[in-house]
């Protein structure tokens, strides 16, 4: 005799069976797997931020290891007075050693999150290139004029905005290692860490976002006010360049000859002793980065290059803010933001 009970399912011609679940509609499946995805970029944003901000943290304290090494070696004296020893070591300390191993690692723990190399390299027609070039210098310019606004803006209220000074050059051979120190090697060791591995490691969640986060990065990393400015303005037409073009090698152009002005007033004023002709020689090459950018843009758009190419892809079902993406960036950068925003606070100092 069949039984229908707890221990025994109801059963059709002697088959057991188990009343079916009503199933569930397909749009709730997909609207839960939109919440699913959503979440988890959410997550990798949060991430990456924590990556981003450990990267930072890691460069602090190996620079500061550095100097401390210096202290303690008692060369940190010779550090301040020798022109050789103190670039060299500003080459090693702050370039290679606190930027590019802590951003190298960074980019290793995510190297699932890029999109694109870590380092991008697409060929670029040297045309595109110089065009490139010329606008970001021309935008140097004006990130210049603008920093001397906030300069000004400052004393107007009683403060000074100071930064650290490098020894100047006394000989032919200390101009040419103020170029590397100061123009070539920062170009390509900051490029790596900010447009190649912080950018990649964003880019994926908007390029508009990654290209802002990462000026907002480059400008604190210099810790003073003068250079935040200037960095965060640069930084914005580097990481556009770079996005643009798929390729770090115009944004290290960029940034080396906008580095190299600064290293060839320093080589004027050693070669020469008239500080008119100084500032007259400056001006003409200001003016000539200002022309040639005016070229450069017009022909970028002449030739439809200054705009990213549209990407023919899916678009996301769901849509996170952009303000939304910095602030989960903010739990992981906390830490390094603060002790950046405190260096730079340092710099501000009362006119006396």
């Amino acid at each position: 005799m069949n039984q229908n009970s707890y221990h025994y399912p109801p059963q059709q011609n002697g088959i057991y069976y188990h009343p079916q679940q009503p199933q569930q509609p397909q749009q709730y499946l997909l609207q839960q797997q939109i919440k699913r995805d959503k979440a988890h970029e959410m997550t990798e944003i949060l991430t990456a931020g924590l990556a981003l901000g450990a990267a930072l943290i890691a460069t602090l304290v190996l620079q500061v290891i550095g100097v401390s090494f210096l202290q303690l070696s008692g060369k940190y004296e010779l550090f301040e007075k020798s022109f050789l020893f103190q670039h060299s070591a500003n080459i090693i300390i702050v370039d290679v050693i606190g930027l590019i191993i802590p951003f190298a690692v960074m980019s290793l723990l995510l190297k699932n999150r890029y999109t694109t190399p870590v380092i991008p390299r697409e060929k670029v027609k040297f045309g595109v290139t110089v065009s490139w070039v010329g606008v970001g210098l021309a935008i140097c310019m004006g990130a210049n004029f603008l920093t001397n606004f906030v300069i000004q803006v400052f004393k107007q209220f009683g403060y000074e905005l100071t930064q650290f000074e490098t020894l100047k050059p006394n000989s032919v051979f200390e101009c040419i290692l103020m170029i590397f120190s100061t123009a070539i090697v920062p170009a390509i060791c900051e490029e790596f860490a900010m447009r190649c591995t912080a950018l990649g490691a964003l880019r994926k969640h908007g390029k508009a976002f990654a290209v802002v986060a990462v000026s907002i990065v480059f400008g604190l990393l210099h810790g003073n006010v003068i250079q935040f400015v200037f960095a965060f303005i640069i930084g914005l037409i580097l990481g556009y360049v770079t996005i643009v073009t798929d390729s770090v090698i115009p944004a290290m152009f960029i940034h080396g000859l906008n580095n190299g002005l600064s290293v060839f007033q320093d080589i004027l004023a050693y070669a020469i002793n008239s500080k008119n002709t100084q500032d007259l020689i400056v001006s003409i090459v200001m003016i000539a980065y200002i022309a040639a950018g005016v070229g450069g843009l017009i022909y970028l758009l002449v030739t439809k290059q200054f705009l990213p190419k549209k990407e023919v892809k899916q678009p996301k079902p769901y849509k996170i803010h952009f303000l939304r993406k910095l602030v989960l960036l903010i739990p992981g950068l906390i830490l390094p933001f603060a002790i950046l925003i405190y260096l730079t606070s340092k710099t501000i100092v009362p006119i006396s």
